[in-house]
């Protein structure tokens, strides 16, 4: 390979595309052929790609590389990231850190980026996520640093920085602004255009010729910004397709506007033809607002790695001298470290992983594990960031903080499980590219041949074809009948939030739900109350609830708002046992039985050996003996064995996963009807499970509501949670659905059967409307103004059919559902008794 500085006459940079300097350019011989740069760093990137031996790069890009920026001082990063806690500490040696990428455009940015990064030396794992534009990169401290990984990336012709939500905001409300304000330039224009035309669809005579030129250059001075500014990016997007000879919908859609847009300026100053200002400035507004939709629906896809951090604290209270002295200094939770010591309070949120080293306390981990109850904890215990202290202060050795706590890795699971793109949209990529092709084709044959033949008609036959095939009746089948059912879904409380939902769920064979706060409500309540002494049942509930007064525990949360006539004294609370206090001089106890027995030695009750799995008993005695058993769990969600019935006669097979003891998993299983259960299961065996399945050839659906379901419902082929779940479920879900009425999974997959059966009717009508229409048009048979009519036709056809969806099903009517709850299995039990 040779550079030397010559005089060219090339007129494009082979690296970013832009125009190269007029007195001179550089000039490399790449892989054998000689190509020419704009600047010395443009052609520094492309020699580097080519010694990596990436070549493959500039084949596979469908957009142009940025002009590379002036180089940073990224040696301050190395100092900086440790205490700003940008970089996560894996192991001894081990770094890892997320960094913001700027100028990627497209899937080959991607791909560049991961395969140069991985051929350098210590970088020992990265991944790109195109919809956040965030990389992960995990590397051998021993080898390389941060800021050879920033100088690596520089060295390819893009920005890295570190992962800063500030940033990224910024970043996308620039893009926002920019696209929002083409699109509103679009629309204010096409308002006044179509004004413009109204007079000569409803006039019948005609209007006056002084008059309609009068409205033609008015509309052609009102689409000038709309061709010149707002419709720029499809111009440069076709210029760019072009140079790449890689055709996308940019091409046809420029050469509709541009042609459009010159005949009708000729007409204009001709002062005789038809114009078509009107067709041109609502085209571009169309598809604008679309592009818009579609970078919001990219940005709240990045959002989601950010719904997580209101689970963890903003700062921490760390012991600097413990154990000599207990004060302490509070810091940044970002900036904790390995070995340090913190203090959290009775109520806090757990601010990294760790091990307690004093204080006994129950910690509540359902927003990690799904266990719907509290866990005691003491010297000696694991404690997990994100998890809430309900009980007592406790002290914590940090073992993992930031990015390296399990909270941030089941984010980053949930992460690289959206990064898979679904096979249909890398189908229908291929099948959009090889139509824009073959439409092009079809236009230039077209052109050759009425040039041959009449060669005044040529344009207008060329125009013909392009107008008349211009894909919206294709383009409409698939969103027209998805919009529809949305709004359908809509009524009945179920939101669809990414458009692949609809598809992935008519293919579902096998759907797996979460327990605690899915098939069950996910709140502990009081089932039932059996008094054992001469005291009755409303006096001990007041007992108890008078004991548990300004706890945080979940029983205290689910008593009933009694107390007795006497005031407690005294009350100590016993982590994984329960409290004690004195009241009106006598002392009682109220919690774990076992622990309650011993306040006064008498055996258990009878009914302490009919508990069932689901349930949590609780006792309250004074020292002379038992005077209540009370019973807590969490209650089934009204109408769960009905859905479950539902989803069988539909032909889905359904199984339980759940991180809670397998004994209430299993009894929870029996409650809805599900045989096929699985307990005390981690997120990444969640996971797991559902990847085996897809393995097998299943279609899987995942239904969750918690933080350590997002790895599992990001990985399902269609996931669906409630509106009560965690931001960062909610995120990873395609479906959600508002309120309680789970029976409504069954009327998505309806709804989402009945679509694919439209979408298939709308493709087929396309399909021969296309074939029957070209060859009219290529033949002089059609004229412009039929050719619009006629695609216009064709999309109001498509369109009707799709809105048949939003009428619903009429065979649905109000059903009336059981509300079969746990509560019910276990208030006959009681009364069994």
């Amino acid at each position: 390979m040779s550079a030397v500085r010559t005089e060219s006459n090339d007129d494009l940079c082979y690296h970013c595309g832009t125009a190269n300097p007029a007195g001179g350019h550089w000039r490399a011989i790449l892989d054998g052929s000689e190509r020419c740069f704009c600047c010395a760093g443009c052609m520094a990137i492309a020699q580097t790609i080519r010694a990596a031996g990436l070549m493959g790069f500039y084949a596979q890009r469908n957009r142009l590389a940025e002009r590379p920026g002036s180089a940073d001082d990224y040696a301050t990063y190395d100092a900086a990231g440790d205490a700003a806690g940008w970089i996560a500490h894996v192991d001894a040696d081990l770094r890892e850190a997320s960094l913001l990428l700027e100028g990627i455009q497209c899937a080959a940015c991607v791909w560049l980026n991961e395969e140069y990064l991985k051929r350098q030396p210590g970088v020992v794992a990265v991944a790109v996520n195109f919809a956040t534009r965030r990389a992960q990169v995990r590397w051998d401290s021993r080898v390389t640093r941060l800021s050879e990984v920033l100088r690596a990336i520089a060295a390819i012709g893009y920005r890295a920085y570190p992962y800063d939500p500030a940033r990224r905001e910024a970043l996308a409300g620039r893009e926002s602004k920019a696209l929002l304000t083409r699109t509103a330039v679009a629309l204010l224009s096409m308002m006044q255009v179509m004004m413009f035309a109204v007079p000569a669809y409803i006039s019948v005579d005609g209007v006056e010729p002084q008059f309609q030129e009068l409205l033609g250059w008015a509309s052609l001075v009102l689409t000038l910004p709309v061709v010149f500014y707002s419709a720029a990016p499809f111009f440069r997007g076709a210029l760019r397709d072009v140079i790449l000879g890689h055709f996308g919908m940019n091409v046809p859609v420029a050469l509709g506007v541009g042609g459009a847009f010159v005949a009708s300026g000729w007409a204009t100053l001709n002062g005789s033809g038809a114009v078509y200002y009107d067709s041109v400035t609502m085209f571009v507004a169309l598809l604008l607002c679309a592009r818009y939709v579609e970078l919001r629906a990219q940005q709240r896809a990045g959002e989601a790695l950010e719904a997580v951090a209101p689970e963890l604290p903003a700062t921490a209270e760390r012991l600097t001298r413990y154990p000599a002295e207990l004060t302490c200094d509070v810091i940044a939770a970002a900036a904790l470290v390995a070995d340090d010591l913190v203090r959290i309070a009775s109520g806090a949120i757990v601010p990294a992983d760790g091990e307690v080293v004093e204080g006994r306390s129950s910690v509540e981990e359902a927003v990690l594990t799904g266990e719907s109850w509290p866990r005691a904890k003491e010297p000696g215990d694991r404690v997990l960031a994100g998890s809430i202290n309900r009980d007592s202060p406790l002290i914590v050795r940090v073992h993992k903080a930031g990015a390296s706590t399990a909270l941030a890795q089941i984010a980053r699971l949930a992460e690289r499980a959206v990064n898979q793109r679904p096979r249909v949209a890398q189908l229908a990529d291929r099948a959009a590219a090889g139509f824009v092709t073959s439409l092009l084709v079809i236009a230039l044959v077209t052109g050759l041949a009425w040039w041959i033949i009449d060669p005044d008609h040529a344009l207008t036959a060329v125009f013909a074809v392009l107008v008349v095939s211009c894909p919206c009746a294709l383009s409409l089948a698939t969103p027209a009948a998805l919009s529809a059912a949305v709004g359908a879904l809509g009524r009945r409380r179920i939101l669809v939030v990414r458009g692949r939902a609809l598809e992935a769920l008519t293919r579902v064979h096998h759907i797996v739900f979460d327990k605690t706060g899915t098939l069950t409500t996910g709140q502990i309540r009081l089932i039932d109350v059996v008094p054992l002494g001469r005291r009755g049942r409303d006096h001990c509930v007041a007992l108890a609830s008078t004991l548990e007064q300004g706890s945080a525990h979940p029983i205290a949360r689910a008593m009933p708002l009694r107390k007795s006539t006497a005031p407690a004294e005294a009350i100590s609370s016993h982590p994984g046992s329960g409290v004690e206090g004195i009241i009106a001089g006598r002392r009682y106890r109220f919690g774990r039985p076992q622990w309650v027995a011993e306040l006064h030695g008498t055996p258990l009750p009878d009914c302490a050996h009919n508990v069932i799995a689901a349930a949590t008993p609780a006792a309250l005695a004074d020292d002379s003996g038992w005077l209540a058993w009370f019973t807590f769990g969490d209650a089934l969600r009204p109408g769960v064995p009905t859905m479950i019935g539902e989803l069988r006669r539909r032909g889905i097979r359904v199984s339980l996963l759940s991180g809670d003891r397998t004994a209430t998993a299993e009894c929870i299983a029996r409650l809805a009807g599900i045989e096929d259960v699985h307990g005390e299961l981690r997120p990444e065996d969640k996971q797991a499970f559902i990847t085996e399945l897809q393995a097998r050839g299943s279609a899987v659906g995942m239904v969750g509501d918690g933080i350590n379901d997002a790895a599992s419902l990001a990985q399902a082929d269609v996931s669906l949670s409630f509106s009560s779940a965690a931001d960062l479920a909610r995120w990873s879900s395609d479906i959600i659905l508002l309120g309680d009425d789970v029976i409504r999974i069954a009327d998505a997959l309806d709804i989402a059967r009945r679509t694919r059966l439209v979408i298939m009717q709308n493709i087929a009508w396309a399909l021969v409307y296309n074939a029957v229409a070209i060859p009219l048009a290529a033949l002089g048979m059609l004229t412009p103004l039929i050719a619009t009519l006629g695609m216009s036709a064709s999309s109001l056809l498509v369109v009707a059919n799709a809105l048949r969806l939003a009428r619903g099903d009429p065979r649905t009517a109000t059903r009336e559902r059981q509300a079969e709850t746990l509560v019910d299995v276990l208030e006959g039990t009681a009364s069994s008794r």
